[in-house]
């Protein structure tokens, strides 16, 4: 599970259905989260993207939805490598299997996450 330490604390991030339907709010689109990154407002981004997947975490766990994104408001750059690798690796391992079902929608997403991924690391 993708995780990540900040001050001592850790934070287990999550994308799944959840997390899709509230990037889509935040940014309008799945496909706007790249857009927004690769248009310069990568740190902002992550930002949004860590309290999503954290809360998601918690919410999966039947916890309070209580990371507000200030946790790494004063993040050194170690701290938001840190993040944004983690952010990825959520991401990847949300993913990471073929969707089965045969919702080409899902398909579409599925594919997009790869391969910006896959550019990303690549």
């Amino acid at each position: 599970m993708a995780s990540v330490i900040i001050k001592g604390k850790e934070y287990q991030l999550r994308f799944d259905m959840y997390a899709m339907e509230q990037i889509e709010e935040e940014f309008g689109s799945v496909k706007n989260v790249f857009e927004t990154m690769h248009g310069g407002k990568q740190m902002k981004a992550t930002r949004t993207l860590f309290r999503i997947l954290a809360n998601s975490w918690l919410s999966n766990e039947g916890e309070a939805e209580t990371v507000t994104g200030d946790e790494i408001k004063h993040a050194d750059i170690d701290l938001i490598k840190a993040v944004g690798e983690a952010v990825r690796d959520a991401i990847a391992e949300g993913t990471k299997s073929e969707t089965t079902d045969g919702n080409e929608a899902d398909d579409e997403v599925h594919d997009m996450f790869l391969e910006e991924i896959e550019k990303k690391n690549g």
